[in-house]
């Protein structure tokens, strides 16, 4: 008898604890409930609600509060896209307030440019002690601009070999953005000097000759030989018994020596692998052909500018379009059609019996979880097409931005800091246009990818670094020839042309020929 009190006591609040009848506490709440609570929801004073009754209490506001959190953790987590998992803050305000809460990449992009570009060709020149001190403050107002956007999405772009790599290939790509940015505020003589302090064969960390040394080994900024491959552009050089292939070693004659040189010279390699790593960010064959081929007149046009932009007829047509070129897209095209193709069934390491069946699925971890191709529909709108043509843009900038910053900052051709910025150029560009091309063809997301941004702020950063230093160092001021701008002025004029007929001509006489059908 004593004990029959606290007995119908223990049944009250085993009823209190049994699950609720409303709708928006679904069995995430069971998760964060204690696991005492989780015994009473089994026990008979539940029973109603299981039943279909309403509980005779309504649920402790503890297990509301900590199953939206979950909710709200595991959306984030688990079931939030990396493109249109940004963070949007407007929601709970007015129509007044609510621009003010939006996430605005592009403004924001728009706002950093604007500044660092008056801040760096309107406001007095200094010392190298004013420059460094300005310099800092720029990088730390670059950090601070990035920090101002929305949080990334928990979840990468990329998955494999871990969202770790990708999260320190995001990280990497903030340092370059600040140092430019430092590097921006400072003249072209102080920035010399500071890049040999960053250069890996100065700094013991990679045997470099002196000949990709900064510097040249003299230990102070020197300027590079103005090297230009169109001197010899004799095809046929050899005469009776020439080798067409010769081992100079053995004392042979080449039949083509011009063109033995220039294919045994180690950036013939690098010509292919860097084509091959565009097929794989553009994921388009027709994309890749087109910026092989615009690319080579783009040296035509700057070779007044940059002597190494000056090359042989059959170097331009034979050499880089047609052989190194179209290698490098043959190749990436493979291995994306490899991917894609191929039947993913992934296993986690612990379902594998065997260790060579272990390393295996180890080495595996290296290799895409998936693959999707990129279909750009550029002929399916206007805006479609100049977004295409937007995208082609930017990445011909990045590649003329490698040769103007080597040209204007002294850096030999073979120095590893050219190889470490196209690495790391090569890893933001997938990220990046993966992201351009969701934001431009999914209608689910509305706003650029943080990858993207820091991709178009540092473009826009490399072109004002060299333009202020080629103004300081009286480099670029050559006119363009009268052939360079007749030449695109005519390609503008037809491109303008097949534009409105492609698009507005061929639509409307379309929609005249069907009114006739439907009239007769």
């Amino acid at each position: 008898a004593p004990a029959q009190p606290i007995l119908s006591w223990f049944r009250a609040s085993a009823s209190r604890c049994g699950s609720p009848s409303r709708p928006d506490i679904g069995p995430a709440a069971m998760v964060a409930t204690p696991k005492s609570a989780r015994k009473g929801s089994r026990s008979r004073g539940a029973s109603p609600a299981r039943r279909g009754g309403r509980s005779a209490s309504p649920a402790t506001p503890l297990r509301v509060e900590v199953s939206s959190q979950q909710r709200a953790a595991e959306s984030d987590v688990a079931s939030v896209s990396p493109f249109s998992g940004i963070l949007d803050e407007s929601a709970g305000h007015d129509k007044y307030s609510t621009f003010f809460y939006r996430p605005h990449f592009l403004i924001a992009m728009f706002f950093g440019i604007v500044s660092l570009y008056y801040a760096n060709f309107y406001i007095e020149k200094g010392n190298l002690q004013t420059n460094v001190k300005r310099g800092l403050l720029g990088s730390t107002f670059a950090f601070l601009l990035y920090s101002s956007l929305p949080t990334p999405p928990a979840r990468p772009i990329f998955s494999r070999p871990h969202p770790l790599v990708w999260r320190v290939v995001t990280g990497t790509v903030i340092c370059y953005y600040m140092a430019l940015t430092f590097l921006l505020f400072q003249s072209v003589d102080d920035a010399r000097w500071l890049v040999t302090f960053v250069d890996p064969c100065h700094n013991g960390l990679v045997e470099c000759s002196d000949a990709a040394k900064i510097g040249r080994g003299l230990g102070k900024p020197q300027a590079l030989p103005e090297r230009s491959y169109a001197d010899a552009c004799v095809v046929w050089t050899g005469g009776k018994g020439c080798s067409w292939w010769a081992d100079l070693k053995k004392g042979q004659v080449p039949c083509m020596a011009n063109i033995q040189d220039a294919v045994e010279d180690e950036f013939f390699f690098a010509h292919i692998v860097g084509w091959w790593g565009k097929a794989l960010i553009l994921r388009h064959a027709g994309a890749a052909w087109i910026n092989s081929i615009v690319f080579e007149f783009i040296e035509l046009s700057f070779q007044h500018w940059m002597p190494n932009f000056a090359e042989c007829w059959w170097d331009h047509i034979i050499l880089d379009v047609m052989v190194c070129n179209a290698l490098g897209i043959f190749l990436g095209h493979v291995f994306i059609h490899y991917f894609e193709a191929k039947q993913y069934r992934w296993m986690n390491i612990s379902g594998y019996t065997t260790t060579p069946a272990k390393a295996k699925r180890l080495a595996e971890q290296f290799l895409p979880e998936s693959w999707d191709s990129y279909d750009w529909h550029s002929l399916e709108s206007p805006k479609r097409l100049l977004v295409v043509v937007l995208v082609y843009f930017l990445i011909l900038l990045q590649d003329f931005n490698a040769f103007a910053l080597k040209y204007i900052l002294w850096m030999p051709p073979r120095n590893p800091l050219n190889t470490y910025r196209l690495v790391l150029w090569w890893l933001l560009g997938m990220m990046a246009v993966r992201e351009f091309y969701e934001y431009t063809t999914n209608r689910k997301v509305k706003r650029l990818g943080h990858d993207a941004w820091l991709g178009g702020m540092i473009l826009t950063i490399e072109v004002l670094i060299w333009v202020k230093f080629g103004r300081e160092a009286n480099e670029f001021k050559e006119p363009f020839p009268w052939w360079v701008i007749s030449m695109w002025a005519t390609v503008l004029v037809l491109f303008a042309g097949w534009f409105y007929h492609h698009f507005y001509v061929v639509p409307l006489r379309v929609h005249k020929e069907r009114g006739r059908k439907q009239r007769r």
